[in-house]
């Protein structure tokens, strides 16, 4: 299914959207993060991190600030002493969602030698095969790409795409949905290719797909689906499609007098739905990582760093989202791999450093803001546990803790 017709949708769309599911407690490995006052200038050779991010294009909006929340840690972690004494340098590279031009990013990126690549490009497949001959770890940040969870190159900060349909309808039964519709992008054919994930897991759930109905993001309305859904008895409604799609999907079942529970994505989650109709009455998504308007001290402190460093960029109802706050566990996620590689401010960073750190990954939460990650070397790196949050009065609130598949 979607995302915005702007990226954290289009990808998670083009993706995949998609108990025996349990609640877990979070715990592992804790990253610190956040400024430092007095700390000792770094004094090691620069490390760079390259970033091949879509920051012009259908969808420049969203990845530009994730891009800023980037910049921001980075300069919060040389002001602190730097990656285990060694600055941070920060390489972006705009694609203009492009393939060719990714493709050419990345080439560059991988000559100049950078240490590892954090991922905020929605056309990220043009370059995969790339990163893993030269072999510069990929770390999302998008990780709702369809890299993550299936190339071992690719190394995510939260939920991958294998459990994300599961968790959609496991959501939409913790919300007391019995029965729920589909509407999906008509556009891509990966949209449609979700569809059998979502009534398998609907059916052994015990929460059925009783309608589903492709749509384009031009159709001049959806009244047609909202009736089809509501007399198919569907008390819940997915919407696997962009922000703005969305939007208009909910706007016109509420003035048929359509309410379902609206359930979506949570990694293409735009604080703009917030006074849509239907859905600031009554939504909910399974989230990645933790949702950016938790009240948890792991969002608090990104928010600090994103306040010193990007002054004004949480006020923006358009890109600051979800997508964003993957940048900043990408960003996290890069700073886990240079502790657990253990390498000193006299020794020369090289990929290879940040593979083995990687590779050392267990149970990571990240300060809190990953479901909990252990990534094994040379196997696809699947993690399927994630966070929910719940829209009511117009106000979104993380409800409890996280959440895990642990059957099929």
């Amino acid at each position: 299914m979607s995302r915005s017709r702007r990226v954290v949708s289009v990808v998670a769309a083009v993706v995949a959207i998609l108990l025996t599911a349990s609640a877990c407690s979070s715990s592992g490995g804790k990253t610190k993060s956040g400024p430092k006052q007095s700390a000792p200038a770094p004094k090691g050779s620069k490390i760079d991190v390259g970033v091949i991010c879509s920051c012009t294009g259908p969808f420049g909006a969203v990845f530009v600030a994730a891009r800023s929340v980037i910049e921001g840690w980075a300069k919060s972690v040389n002001a602190a002493g730097g990656l285990n004494g060694h600055e941070v340098n920060i390489v972006v590279k705009d694609d203009n969602t492009n393939p060719a031009t990714a493709l050419t990013d990345a080439q560059a990126l991988i000559s100049s030698k950078v240490a590892v690549i954090i991922d905020e490009d929605i056309v990220d497949a043009a370059w995969a095969k790339v990163a893993a001959d030269a072999k510069v770890p990929v770390v999302g940040g998008n990780i709702t790409s369809t890299g993550y969870g299936v190339d071992p190159n690719f190394y995510p900060s939260g939920q991958t795409n294998d459990s994300v349909i599961y968790s959609s309808i496991a959501t939409a039964k913790q919300a007391g949905a019995k029965k729920i519709a589909v509407i999906y992008c008509s556009e891509s054919p990966t949209c449609a290719a979700s569809l059998p994930g979502l009534k398998s897991a609907g059916k052994a759930l015990g929460v059925p797909v009783v309608y589903s109905a492709g749509v384009s993001a031009t159709a001049p309305n959806y009244t047609a689906q909202c009736l089809a859904a509501k007399q198919a008895g569907a008390d819940a409604l997915f919407i696997g499609d962009g922000t703005n799609t969305i939007d208009r999907i909910a706007t016109n079942c509420t003035q048929q007098g359509y309410k379902p529970t609206y359930i979506t994505e949570g990694a293409g989650f735009e604080p703009e739905l917030l006074s849509t109709p239907g859905i600031s009455e009554n939504e909910w998504a399974s989230f990645p990582v933790l949702p950016f308007f938790s009240k948890d001290p792991a969002v608090q402190a990104m928010n600090k760093v994103v306040d010193q460093y990007s002054p004004g960029l949480r006020s923006k109802k358009l890109g600051w989202g979800q997508a964003a706050t993957l940048g900043w566990t990408a960003a996290l996620l890069v700073q886990a791999a240079a502790k657990k590689a253990g390498f000193s401010a006299s020794d020369a960073v090289t990929s290879a450093d940040f593979v083995k750190g990687l590779n050392m990954i267990s149970n990571e939460t990240l300060d809190g803001f990953a479901p909990g990650l252990t990534f094994d070397a040379g196997k696809p790196h699947q993690v399927d546990c994630w966070f929910t949050a719940q829209v009511s009065h117009g106000t979104p609130k993380q409800v409890g803790g996280r959440t895990c598949h642990t059957g099929t």
